[in-house]
């Protein structure tokens, strides 16, 4: 023990300061933060605050060499421990005192509620929730969404970065749709949650100067060797006007010697590069000279390819992917231009050229600061910073050379963009209409502060949608620092919830951090009493390959202190989700099962 704790009375007057010193800066901060409910979760969260910073490592070694621990694992109820503390050191007289306090039992039975509240009724059996994100081809596989809530899907995630909402709307209406189906049957009597990610202000790849290369277009087949499903492509006579691009895997710019006008049902046959005879069929007329084709089995075209009809040729002049993807490597200089324009009249140098979708997120970059793309498989650092373009510099792409993809993120984490950017887009503001008539929950991506959160919430009330829960995703550094005050703010919401947004956090804190982060995340959400959703990557080889990681089990114990973890989609997700519901279950049953066994166990004139 140390020499300032050498009794039991010493180390016990030391706690009750504390205990003075918390009790006394919690009736400080209540005139900061008035709150129409829920006093009792304010004060133990500042409660939790202050006394991570008062005990110090030696006083909590003290208390355990006094048999005693201290308020790791307690953090839900932060008072009533330091009294059961002061109880047993003898100290017995405490504070009068406005400030409410909660019992273990009591902020238990709040935390359980408010989950409930947020993200529906738990299933039998296990008391974390299940959440998968939705792919737009589960429109046209019912069976498959039967099999999802089957096997243990609670909430359905939509991705509003993606699609439009005439497709998340089919995505919701074949949810209902496969629950009616199961509720005929009398297999299925629980509600599934629509939970809807507003997309934020993510900065993505908007446009890339592809390169002229042979391309390979591949069909997707099954494990046997069958077509899944055909590419659907552009073709185009001579430059096209601008199209919409979704749904579709390439496009061909062709030339012709005559005047052509393509037809529905033509078919366009040629030879690829490996000389395996392949057909275009012409399936929607968007203009007489541009078309929607179907490639039916995988290919290699290159520009120069004759496509023969019948009545005309054509001959392929560029083709490209959509989207375009390049691959880049350690070395590859990147330019990232602000407009549009720039990139049209961009010098030709060996650098990859690019726009992205939200320009004024470079305003702050310098040269030295660091640039993720695509969850941080490419790591660049900024070399120069113009009025027209980013210039910057591949250091790593892990143990490969990785594709550069039209759509995929752009992290810069040294970069201050919330000074910048808001966390609520124009774009944000038209979907949240349909979000309300639809959705049950919705996601605030990139929060930054509690503004943002009450921004959203008064939004939603100006719009009839108050009770909707509103989920706060942590994944800036903003957010880390806000945090508590989010959670304050959160906390006068009829319906909140946090999710640990792992992928993009993990790059703004650096991945080394990431454990430490997260776990912190998990407490302070415990000290305020609020559901945490845990999300990004969990069970992600099993999800995307059909084989699970060692490591991604132990990830899903941790994800087991969340209220509910997420999903993201992949070819074997109805496998993924049968096994996390699974291991849910498990890890609880042995919980029980140790309770039992210790009430048969007991050993008479032992213990």
């Amino acid at each position: 023990m140390g020499e300032f704790y050498n009794n039991e009375q010493s180390l016990g007057e030391t706690l009750f300061r504390i205990y003075q010193s918390i009790v006394k800066w919690i009736e400080q901060k209540i005139k900061q933060f008035p709150m129409p409910h829920h006093e009792e979760s304010r004060d133990n969260l500042i409660a939790y605050l202050y006394a991570k910073e008062m005990i110090s490592k030696s006083l909590a070694q003290a208390l355990e060499d006094e048999g005693l621990s201290s308020l790791s694992g307690y953090e839900s109820h932060v008072l009533s421990r330091l009294e059961l503390l002061l109880k047993q050191l003898r100290i017995l007289s405490l504070l009068e005192t406005t400030v409410q306090k909660i019992t273990r039992q009591q902020a238990e039975q709040l935390i359980s509620e408010r989950a409930k509240m947020a993200l529906g009724e738990a299933r039998n059996g296990r008391r974390t929730r299940i959440m998968v994100t939705l792919d737009e081809q589960i429109i046209h596989q019912p069976e498959k969404i039967e099999q999802l809530l089957l096997r243990g899907m609670d909430i359905a995630r939509i991705n509003c970065a993606y699609h439009t909402p005439d497709v998340w709307k089919q995505m919701i209406e074949s949810v209902r749709q496969a629950e009616a189906r199961l509720q005929n049957k009398q297999y299925w009597e629980k509600k599934c949650r629509i939970y809807m990610d507003l997309p934020g202000p993510k900065i993505r790849i908007k446009h890339i100067v592809h390169e002229e290369r042979p391309l390979k277009l591949a069909v997707r087949k099954d494990e046997h060797g069958r077509v899944i499903e055909p590419l659907v492509g552009l073709l185009s006579i001579g430059k096209p006007s601008h199209i919409d691009e979704r749904g579709l895997s390439f496009a061909i710019e062709a030339t012709a010697k005559e005047e052509v006008m393509l037809t529905a049902g033509d078919e366009l046959s040629f030879k690829d590069m490996r000389g395996r005879r392949r057909t275009l069929q012409v399936v929607e007329i968007i203009s007489p000279t541009c078309a929607k084709v179907v490639l039916p089995k995988t290919a290699y075209i290159q520009e120069r390819t004759v496509l023969k009809h019948s009545r005309y040729q054509l001959f392929v002049q560029t083709i490209v992917p959509i989207p375009i993807k390049i691959l880049v490597q350690k070395g590859t200089h990147l330019k990232i231009y602000f407009h549009e324009s720039s990139l049209q009249i961009a010098n030709t140098d060996f650098s990859i050229k690019m726009t992205t979708t939200l320009p004024k997120a470079f305003h702050n970059v310098c040269a030295g600061h660091r640039l993720y793309i695509d969850d941080g498989k490419i790591f660049a650092v900024i070399q120069k910073a113009t009025n027209e373009y980013v210039e910057a510099k591949v250091v790593s792409t892990g143990r490969k050379p990785r594709m550069l993809k039209e759509g995929a993120g752009i992290n810069l984490p040294d970069s201050f963009i919330h000074l910048n950017v808001s966390s609520m887009t124009d774009q944000d503001l038209e979907y949240i209409p349909f979000i309300n008539r639809h959705a049950d929950m919705i996601g605030l991506s990139f929060v930054h502060t509690p503004q943002d959160v009450a921004k959203l919430h008064a939004i939603l009330t100006e719009q009839g949608a108050r009770h909707m829960t509103v989920v706060a995703k942590i994944e800036t550094r903003a957010a880390l620092h806000n945090l508590a005050r989010i959670l304050l703010e959160g906390l006068k919401l009829p319906s909140f919830a946090v999710m640990i947004a792992r992928g993009d956090l993990a790059i703004e804190v650096g991945f080394e951090h990431m454990s430490i982060v997260q776990q912190e995340i998990l407490t302070l959400c415990r000290a305020a009493h609020i559901p945490v959703i845990w999300a990004t990557q969990v069970l992600e080889s099993l999800a995307k390959k059909g084989l699970p990681a060692r490591a991604e089990i132990s990830d899903v114990s941790l994800g087991q202190t969340a209220h509910c973890i997420m999903l993201n989609k992949g070819a074997y997700i109805t496998e993924a989700v049968e096994m996390l519901s699974k291991i849910l279950e498990k890890e609880e049953a042995y919980e029980k099962r140790q309770q039992a066994i210790a009430r048969y166990m007991s050993q008479q004139g032992m213990m």
